[in-house]
């Protein structure tokens, strides 16, 4: 069996993206038929809406705090504590993989040397940070450098991970957050459902107060149109007064909106299953623009049932949806138009909801298991290729990779003459160099198509193998022409 800790600050009474991220690791890890997860709550149970689906699971461990430790505070798992515990358990019965997320706990987490070659740190590259203020990259830097692993959510805020920390990298793997593998019941994508939906917290940066106004715009034209909503975590800020009673208000005395409250992830999927379209808008005057870089819980939810959505175009979403996706905005102005003629076209719709659905399929329990288990398989040649293993770049195809440093002047007048040909075939062919095999190298890989290798250079061969490509000979300029020419659709 391999063992693994799970554990995040998040309140599990709470229903918002953090605790909700749990929730998914666990039901990730719970995969393998081979993985025990122990997953300690950092505050007693006091309602079961995300910890019911946890205890579903035969091989995840739930330890209330008052269970787990000599600790009794009614309030909550602090810092230190958490991690007394952690050792705790782990002298019991030793971890494989120790997986925590928030900044804060990982910055002290990588101080305890009993847990540094097992830490996974998970998400301490915060949106909510100045990622130029260098206290905090330093503090990343003594993360990266205490941690078997940094994990990041998505492919883009990994590359912003180890372009800004280069400790990070070579060792900074993928977590997203997941759905099912299939969802009990889907949207019928061919039958249009006027009513719109929004799961979550309620925060200035989400703009629900917005989203009430543009459905009681949309409701004079379709007086039957209703809005969903689920969640009950209201964000006070303390330069707002008014904003949460304002938003208790129009949750509570708007003709045809329909308060949920906070419900169990299974029981979202029905509702969202019933039709409708789902609304996930920004405002970034309450949100940092690195917020583009993650994937959004709230629209795998979403996806994963194949409800048309409205939301940002953002680099994550883009990557998720297709760049082409019909029903992103640039801000929620837009949503209005779009939402009046989504309601009456057919066609519109039906794309919409393929196309969520197709792209949550990448984000099942099984797909995102599937991509992180070499990493729990322990180190060796399996992990090294799929650290390698990155979406490429759009474009990566007409650059074509020269790894390792051609010897002598016949092979840099190879290279020279590699270039010219491809040029000759299409101006947009780029010969790009790299060399030595770095750190960086899994960076440089998502940025070139075809590679190159020079003939006596076997350490870069075997890593363009590792990286799961065939490296093709610096010998006859010609034949490997031929050779990145025939690998083209």
């Amino acid at each position: 069996m391999t063992r693994v800790l799970l554990y995040s600050p998040a309140n599990l009474n709470v229903v918002d993206g953090s605790s909700i991220w749990v929730q998914s690791v666990a039901e990730t890890l719970h995969v393998g038929p081979e993985v025990e997860v122990v997953l300690p709550l950092r505050a007693p149970v006091r309602r079961d809406v995300i910890t019911g689906l946890l205890e579903r699971l035969p091989r995840v461990e739930l330890l209330e705090p008052a269970r787990a430790s000599r600790w009794r505070s009614p309030y909550g798992l602090g810092i230190a504590d958490a991690l007394d515990l952690i050792e705790r358990l782990d002298r019991h019965r030793p971890f494989d993989a120790i997986v925590l997320r928030s900044f804060e706990l990982c910055l002290a987490a990588v101080e305890r040397p009993r847990l540094r070659d097992r830490l996974w740190s998970c998400y301490v590259l915060e949106p909510e940070r100045g990622i130029d203020d260098p206290t905090y990259l330093a503090e990343m830097a003594r993360i990266a450098g205490g941690s078997r692993y940094l994990v990041a959510q998505s492919e883009e805020m990994r590359a912003l991970t180890e372009w800004a920390v280069p400790a990070a990298r070579g060792r900074t793997i993928l977590l997203p957050p997941a759905i099912p593998a299939a969802p009990a019941h889907r949207a019928d994508p061919d039958r249009i459902v006027r009513r719109l939906i929004y799961t979550g917290k309620f925060h200035p940066f989400y703009q629900v107060d917005r989203l009430v106004e543009v459905f009681g715009q949309l409701r004079g034209a379709l007086p039957e149109l209703e809005f969903h909503v689920v969640g009950d975590k209201i964000h006070r800020p303390k330069d707002d007064a008014a904003y949460a009673p304002s938003v208790e208000r129009a949750l509570t005395g708007t003709p045809g909106l329909v308060w949920h409250g906070a419900i169990p992830r299974d029981e979202v999927e029905a509702l969202v299953a019933r039709g409708g379209v789902a609304l996930s808008l920004w405002d970034y005057r309450h949100g940092s623009r690195m917020n583009d870089l993650v994937i959004s819980t709230k629209v795998l939810d979403y996806a994963s049932v194949g409800v048309p959505v409205v939301l940002n175009r953002t680099a994550a979403q883009e990557t998720m949806l297709g760049a082409d996706y019909p029903l992103f905005v640039r801000r929620a102005d837009e949503a209005l138009p779009l939402l009046r003629r989504l309601f009456t076209d057919p066609a519109l719709y039906r794309a919409a909801a393929e196309a969520t659905f197709a792209g949550s399929r990448a984000f099942t329990y099984p797909a995102v298991f599937g991509r992180l288990e070499p990493f729990l398989a322990g180190p060796g040649p399996r992990a090294d290729a799929a650290l390698l293993d990155r979406a490429k770049l759009p474009g990566a195809a007409w650059n074509v990779g020269l790894l390792g440093r051609p010897a002598g002047p016949d092979g840099r007048s190879a290279a020279r003459d590699l270039a010219s040909a491809l040029e000759a075939r299409d101006e947009r062919y780029r010969l790009v160099a790299f060399e030595p095999p770095g750190d960086d190298l899994a960076s440089w890989l998502r940025c070139v198509g075809p590679v190159i290798v020079a003939p006596d250079d076997p350490v870069a061969a075997e890593a363009v193998r590792a990286a799961g490509s065939r490296p093709i000979a610096l010998t006859d300029p010609a034949a490997a022409v031929a050779a990145i020419l025939g690998g083209r659709t």
